[in-house]
């Protein structure tokens, strides 16, 4: 009995050692990270410089990016800094050869940056539903065009694409900000099956879902169930899932447990539970924001 017991208990080792991704080294690599000059963008960079990344980092706010840099040089560290509007495509593809000139191939691309209206969409004005396309997703695909080139050219490479749980569960005052968010999700699916359908099995994806992030991007939202996540959790949470190479990270991990009941459940249980037991709606009308955010 003894001796069954240990086998089995050398199997659940091995298995587990076989199908448990192991961490990558990124020393050296260069990280490139939109949104850089704030919340969970700020932490990234951080994170990347203490794993001896070069770290480049793009945003739109020229002190956010001093600041930044002055985070990481506090600690010994530099990092590359870009002023750049990701929702102005000629300027990305622009800024994007100077990095390759500066710095190199960008090895790690995080698109991380994000804004909000947060307005019903009776209330949103068609500027802002144009902006929250063109910075939550479209930059996405202008950034991704813009690097991916190297990356299938070596088969070597990372693309991380920050989403939201607001881009898996529809969510009160956020048609514009969910329908991205859903975006996100669809583009990473899709790029991953057609980088893996092509042999490049070494460019490796990660989809990052948080819950909301307390950056100030969704201030004045108020969660009933769950406390809303701390930057540098989330920071910390995304380099172990892109050390790893996983493929999903949703932020909480309760999140995954209550994220199939909307396709079990009929919708209008799950309307019901939303609004009475989440109370979705509610949450959401004391948001008051900054207008534009750095995180996702």
């Amino acid at each position: 009995m003894a001796s069954i017991r240990a086998k089995w208990t050398f199997c659940v080792i091995a298995v587990s050692v076989c199908f448990s991704p192991l961490s990558q080294d990124v020393s050296g690599q260069v990280v490139l990270i939109t949104g850089g000059g704030g919340g969970v963008g700020r932490h990234l960079a951080l994170n990347f410089a203490r794993l001896r990344s070069r770290v480049v980092i793009w945003d739109i706010n020229k002190d956010a990016l001093k600041g930044t840099a002055d985070e990481l040089q506090a600690e010994g560290f530099y990092c590359h800094t870009y002023l750049v509007d990701i929702a102005d495509r000629e300027q990305v593809y622009e800024v994007a050869k100077k990095v390759k000139q500066e710095v190199g191939d960008v090895n790690i691309l995080i698109n991380n940056a994000g804004i909000v209206a947060c307005r019903t969409l009776w209330d949103l004005t068609d500027k802002a539903i144009e902006s929250t396309y063109a910075v939550n997703i479209l930059s996405h695909y202008w950034t991704t065009r813009a690097f991916l080139p190297e990356m299938m050219n070596t088969n070597k490479g990372h693309i991380v694409t920050v989403g939201s749980v607001a881009g898996l569960i529809g969510t009160y005052g956020c048609t514009d900000y969910s329908a991205t968010k859903f975006a996100c999700a669809g583009f990473h699916e899709a790029l991953y099956t057609e980088l893996k359908t092509h042999g490049f099995d070494n460019i490796h994806l990660t989809l990052v879902c948080p819950y909301y992030i307390n950056t100030g991007m969704f201030a004045g939202c108020k969660p009933r169930l769950l406390p809303m996540l701390e930057p540098k959790h989330v920071a910390d949470s995304m380099v172990k899932s892109i050390l790893k190479n996983e493929v999903n990270c949703t932020l909480p991990d309760s999140v995954r447990v209550f994220v199939p009941f909307k396709y079990l459940l009929p919708a209008k249980m799950c309307w019901e539970g939303m609004c009475r037991l989440m109370k979705g709606p509610q949450t959401m009308m004391g948001f008051r924001g900054r207008g534009k955010a750095t995180a996702g």
